[in-house]
């Protein structure tokens, strides 16, 4: 669960990806160096917009790309199904083709010239979902984009091979409820203009929607590469698209520059001619960058640096947004060496108790963390249902209160006394581990140091580890870790079996290992439910499993705060993304500017 789908999800395909799934927040932003795209002078600045983060794009293929970097990016590149609009006001999500959409339209939202379906048709038993297709759109190589593109794209989803972490969208297409889907009947292209999904089961049609929006792959471009090569594919680093930006260049581990798509018309290339994503791990040299105007767009601004950018050299705007992001503790909930070894389910030697986890939480002064460093823009997270997703989210649940005295004493009903040396033990094992998080984010620096302090003080050792932000994205993949903090973006669409479902080879992003019928009957009750708000009885009873349960502890929503330069026009942020509409965003000239 990390800054990772969701956004995102949450891009590739602007309805799945930005929100799905969900996403990893791991990597924010950063800058490098001065300059722009390798250019001086006025003329360079006025056509270069200059994100940083804090690590590169693992893969510009939405297929297997994870982090929310690589989904800002290849949500530019690829083109996506449908489009999507949030309704702040009930927290549903609309989906939208040309010529249709699913719910009344609510206050302003993108019109969906972008989206590849001209329509679509469900069927009276919720079993098959039709899409027509537009005629007129075309990979940058100028072939067609059509039906079979998707088909195609699905089945490299599905392939557990290539192990998509979003093989939970395929979850409900026949054949999946008898272990593998049969693409065969489960998805056809009966011409180009014509995309047939069927279900084993009824689905709700804003679930089918969602689900069948994953973004696609030309599959011309891509039909030779075998699977076990699919991920060291050189492919992978030269992306064929159809959205409004293509890939100029890429230095990994230092910048990545996309031009405009000069023969996008989905619905146009994009306003500014490059747009850069640098890598600056160091949230100082980010900061003074937007301070001069060198970068553009710095995400996480701390609120105490509001004032000191307010006389900066460069004019700059501070923009909020939220609440979908939430910041973490992962505890292994099982002994992931035995699991990696044998493929074995056993509880954790530390962290496999929910009683346990529980005293962790309640052992953590998660307020005083938000004091000295989010402020007003933090609020106390119990589950991973956002208080944004009005119709869903649970107001009845309490947080846990900072007890040290409570978790000492919940510890010890679990075994754990202090040994000689003040630090817990338990059958000759000492209470001692190392919290990992990744480099640069300074959020969670400050975070780790009051977490370390708040758990000594109850008898537990924690030593603090950092990795280069794509080292510990990796090493959570593989679940190498035992306790972590990170952050996830959470999907706009409540369907969280990718990141708690018990089966742990589909569930990709189920990172600690939590396995729980009860919760997965919940969710299957819920997504059976036609309309979302019938299924509301059954969030509110996920959510209350999460905070009994803690597979991780939930420390707490973040309202992002993000720093503009000034001659940035036409931004909209929203919950979908800062970068929502980024390809209409145009660039004040430079020489308008005052200093």
């Amino acid at each position: 669960m990390n800054e990772l789908r969701g956004r995102l999800f949450s891009e590739g395909c602007r309805v799945s990806l930005r929100l799905a799934a969900f996403c990893f927040l791991l990597l924010s932003v950063t800058g490098c160096g001065g300059g722009r795209g390798g250019a001086s002078g006025p003329s360079a600045m006025d056509s270069t917009l200059v994100i940083t983060s804090l690590g590169d794009a693992d893969y510009l293929n939405p297929v297997i790309g994870a982090t929310v970097t690589s989904s800002n990016i290849f949500g530019l590149i690829y083109p996506s199904l449908l489009q999507s609009s949030f309704d702040t006001t009930t927290g549903l999500l609309n989906y939208e083709a040309l010529e249709k959409r699913l719910r009344k339209a609510t206050g302003a939202s993108k019109k969906p010239e972008a989206a590849l379906a001209r329509s679509w048709t469900f069927s009276p038993d919720h079993r098959t979902l039709t899409y027509r297709i537009r005629s007129d759109a075309f990979w940058d190589d100028g072939m067609p984009i059509v039906a079979e593109d998707f088909r195609f794209s699905y089945m490299l989803y599905g392939n557990p091979i290539i192990a998509s972490p979003r093989q939970q969208y395929l979850a409900e297409l026949v054949g999946a409820e008898n272990g593998a889907v049969d693409f065969q009947r489960a998805i056809t292209a009966p011409d180009d203009t014509t995309l047939v999904f069927r279900f084993h089961k009824p689905v709700p049609e804003y679930l089918a929607l969602f689900h069948t929006s994953l973004t696609p792959l030309p599959a011309h471009y891509w039909k030779d590469v075998k699977p076990e090569e699919f991920r060291q594919s050189r492919l992978n680093q030269n992306p064929l698209g159809a959205g409004p930006y293509r890939l100029k260049s890429w230095k990994q581990q230092q910048e990545l520059v996309l031009e405009s798509s000069a023969r996008c018309n989905l619905p146009k290339p994009g306003n500014i001619p490059l747009i850069s994503f640098r890598v600056v791990p160091d949230y100082t040299v980010r900061l003074a960058q937007l301070q001069t105007g060198a970068v553009d767009v710095v995400e996480n601004i701390k609120p105490q640096d509001f004032e000191g950018l307010q006389r900066a050299a460069a004019p700059v705007e501070i923009k909020t947004v939220g609440l979908r992001v939430y910041d973490y503790v992962g505890w292994s909930n099982i002994d992931r060496d035995e699991y990696r070894k044998s493929g074995r389910i056993q509880p954790h030697p530390l962290f496999g108790s929910a009683k346990v986890r529980r005293a962790l939480t309640m052992a953590i002064d998660r307020q005083s963390i938000m004091d000295g460093y989010l402020k007003e823009y933090g609020e106390l997270c119990s589950s991973d249902i956002s208080p944004s997703l009005k119709w869903a989210y649970n107001n009845t649940i309490v947080p846990y209160a900072f007890n040290a005295r409570k978790a000492s004493d919940m510890l010890r009903e679990e075994g754990w006394v202090p040994g000689p040396d003040g630090i817990l033990q338990k059958a000759g094992r000492k209470f001692s581990f190392s919290l990992y998080t990744n480099a640069g984010n300074e959020r969670r620096n400050y975070a780790s140091v009051i977490i370390q302090q708040n758990l000594r003080a109850v008898g537990i050792l924690c030593r603090l580890e950092v990795q280069e932000s794509n080292v510990f994205f990796e090493n959570l993949q593989s679940r190498r870790l035992d306790a972590w903090m990170a952050g996830w973006s959470i999907g706009l669409e409540i369907d969280p079996m990718d990141v708690w479902g018990s089966d742990l080879e589909a569930s990709r992003f189920n990172f600690t290992g939590y396995r729980n019928p009860d919760l997965d009957h919940l969710c299957m009750l819920a997504k059976k439910k036609m309309d979302p708000l019938e299924a509301k009885p059954y969030w509110l009873e996920y959510q209350e499993l999460l905070h009994r349960d803690q597979p991780v502890t939930f420390l707490y929503w973040i309202r992002e705060t993000q720093g503009f330069n000034g001659r940035i026009q036409g931004e909209e942020l929203n919950i979908s993304g800062v970068f929502y509409n980024i390809d209409d965003w145009t660039l004040r000239p430079s020489a308008t500017l005052a200093p």
